[in-house]
């Protein structure tokens, strides 16, 4: 890991109103084209959440290049930052009961059926935007940490687990964070050590305290979540972005869970041949153990 590696402290600008916003600013200069990107966006806020520069453009009535554009001129880096703002906000709104009545209506046929075909949709569109090099960054920097702690508060503590748990078999020092005690944890470590934050719509408070606790304190920070606009964004030095969308009042880890899978995968590779000796050492001790029945 650098030691002079910069941390970000710009703000992301999110959210539906700040779109408004922008986009009242820029109405004079618009095309009629991207009006009509403009107006769709406006009037279905919870549609063009979820849809790509293709589909938008597609029922704007332009071209997908016309939609990137659009973005641009609004002041985004890109598509996928602008869906992001209006996703951000809107999901931050959308409580669990009407994420499950809005489930209801959309629904056509066998609703099991819907459920597999939402998530094998979310994992295409994490294949296709998955960030390697991101990805190869944080398993690099699990690699040369001190001490890697991991963040995660209500729902997303499952994957928080999972990513602590698979890289404890392969690193000595790897904790599970708890609200409890995260503050006395990272107050005591190294600056050499890691804080992964992990947190996605509605984002916990808790999980962005403490990224940016560690940040301050001058401990590097990555965070796995939604996109730029995550507020965990802010105070991570990497982040690993993969696409989130709920399923009814469920929020879905699908494609969460196989991108940390490649984070785990990162930090093995990064490690190199210490792994075989270390997993072979350890299929030792569950046999004696007799941890598992076959």
């Amino acid at each position: 890991m650098q030691e002079n590696m910069q941390k970000p402290m710009i703000s992301k600008e999110r959210g539906e109103k700040m779109i408004g916003e922008r986009i009242a600013e820029k109405m004079p200069v618009l095309s009629q084209g991207q009006k009509a990107i403009a107006r769709f966006l406006l009037d279905n806020p919870r549609d063009s959440a979820f849809m790509t520069a293709s589909q938008l453009g597609e029922k704007a009535g332009v071209s997908e290049s016309t939609v990137i554009r659009f973005a641009s001129l609004l002041g985004f880096d890109g598509y996928p930052e602008m869906r992001s703002a209006v996703r951000d906000l809107l999901i931050e709104r959308f409580s669990t009961l009407e994420r499950l009545r809005d489930y209801d209506r959309t629904q056509e046929g066998n609703y099991l059926h819907g459920a597999i075909q939402e998530d094998i949709r979310t994992l295409s569109e994490a294949q296709a935007m998955v960030d390697t090099s991101a990805i190869e960054e944080l398993g690099a920097m699990i690699t040369n940490a001190e001490q890697v702690m991991v963040a995660g508060h209500r729902s997303s503590r499952a994957l928080a687990f999972y990513l602590f748990y698979y890289l404890s078999w392969l690193f000595p020092n790897v904790h599970l964070l708890e609200p409890e005690t995260s503050i006395e944890k990272v107050t005591n470590a190294s600056n050499k050590s890691l804080v992964i934050g992990i947190s996605f719509p509605r984002y916990t408070s808790w999980t962005l305290e403490i990224l940016r606790f560690s940040s301050q304190s001058g401990i590097a920070t990555a965070s796995i979540t939604d996109g730029f606009s995550s507020p965990l964004a802010t105070w991570s030095e990497v982040v690993v972005t993969v696409p989130w969308k709920p399923l009814s009042f469920i929020d879905s880890f699908t494609a969460p869970m196989s991108v940390v899978n490649c984070v785990i995968l990162a930090a093995a590779k990064h490690l190199g041949e210490p792994v075989t000796e270390k997993l072979e050492r350890l299929e030792q001790v569950w046999r004696s153990n007799r941890t598992y029945v076959r």
